[in-house]
């Protein structure tokens, strides 16, 4: 692998996996890495203070706390550089928008492992990255325990 890793980061367990999985991945080829994330709205529509505080987990951290946890943890591991970048729209549009020009040599993105008839009827943002992504996408698959719950 030569070069760029990127991670599609969202708050999600499938999220915080493929955020996970390029974390090591980056750590282990000794490759830069970036953090993206899609937040809602368009750029005239932002409040960067507002965003900062809303939370987005469970937990009640925010999507920034996140990645920032995230892009400190990539720094400590070894990673030589890990920035973090905030798109604003539609999720698959926003992401392409921002691949097109210069892509990254692999992108990797988790998924909620939904069933074929909700991505038929929801869409999956990481089987259109598949198919129509400028460069190579790595899905992190969520895995579900026996009572449902995912890990």
């Amino acid at each position: 692998m030569a070069g760029q890793i990127l991670a599609c980061v969202d708050p999600s367990p499938a999220g915080e996996r493929a955020c996970a999985a390029a974390i090591e991945m980056a750590v282990r080829f000794g490759r830069p890495l970036t953090l993206v994330t899609v937040l809602p709205g368009s750029e005239k529509d932002s409040h960067p203070d507002l965003d900062r505080l809303v939370p987005m987990q469970s937990g009640g951290r925010s999507i920034h706390q996140m990645l920032e946890e995230a892009q400190a943890e990539a720094l400590k591991k070894g990673v030589p550089a890990a920035e973090i970048v905030y798109l604003r729209g539609n999720v698959f549009e926003a992401l392409m928008a921002y691949l097109e020009p210069s892509p990254p040599d692999l992108v990797v993105v988790g998924t909620r492992g939904r069933s074929r008839g909700s991505r038929i009827l929801l869409g999956s943002v990481s089987s259109r990255l598949v198919t129509e992504a400028p460069c190579p996408v790595l899905v992190v698959r969520t895995v579900r325990k026996p009572g449902g719950k995912a890990i």
